[in-house]
């Protein structure tokens, strides 16, 4: 296929001030920040002039931090390497609120039958590819598999990987990256599994049963 034939991603505001509102990502580099010479402008100080790129590789779209001052955050979490941008991920630039959502055309289903635990080896499968998770990972993502559909609190999810009760000044930041971690784990698995782990911000997480367009 060549890349006349790919449908392109969009780029949605999900804010007032930024514009365009909608912005289609038909180039192979396009610019986010502050400067009203990047592709999308978001005006606004703890915004930098060229804060963030987004780099397209065939059908496959990256999000890089362009060494911004305040970070770029994507599904509420800081951005620490370049990121494989998943259907309806959200970015935040300078904070994790998020100011723009990602959508893919054509997007990847993939179904959670495809993740299951062998519960002789104690080991989770993503289709017949084993996840080597470090135990933290393992304990959160039994849980969440337990809980398969709803809504997982951050508290439910801390104790389930700690066995304590969640304390948010000492346990936040560990929870973040474990959960950071299991996305990373499912993604090296297949590129558009980590889209079946979910945040409800300010509230918890969910493992959906299926990815699909309409998710």
């Amino acid at each position: 296929m060549s890349d006349a034939d790919i449908p392109f991603a969009r780029l949605i505001s999900l804010s007032d001030d930024i514009a365009p509102i909608e912005f289609l990502l038909s180039g192979r580099d396009h610019s986010l920040g502050r400067s009203p010479l990047c592709d999308i402008v978001i005006p606004r100080n703890n915004i930098s002039r060229i804060h963030a790129r987004v780099t397209r590789e065939g059908p496959r779209y990256l999000l890089h931090d362009a060494g911004s001052a305040n970070g770029t955050f994507i599904n509420g979490l800081p951005l620490g390497a370049p990121h494989l941008l998943s259907n309806r991920d959200g970015i935040g630039l300078g904070g994790a609120g998020e100011l723009l959502r990602f959508l893919d055309p054509d997007p990847t289903v993939v179904t959670a039958s495809r993740l299951r635990i062998d519960e002789r080896t104690q080991t989770f499968l993503l289709g017949s590819l084993p996840l080597s998770l470090p135990p933290n990972q393992f304990r959160l993502l039994s849980h969440l598999y337990r809980h398969m559909g709803s809504l997982c609190t951050r508290e439910e999810c801390a104790e389930a990987v700690w066995g304590r009760d969640y304390d948010p000044g000492m346990d936040a930041e560990s929870l973040d990256k474990t959960v950071s971690g299991l996305r990373s784990a499912l993604r090296r698995a297949d590129d558009s599994a980590a889209g079946l782990l979910q945040t409800r911000r300010g509230m918890g997480y969910v493992l959906l049963p299926t990815l699909s367009a309409e998710e």
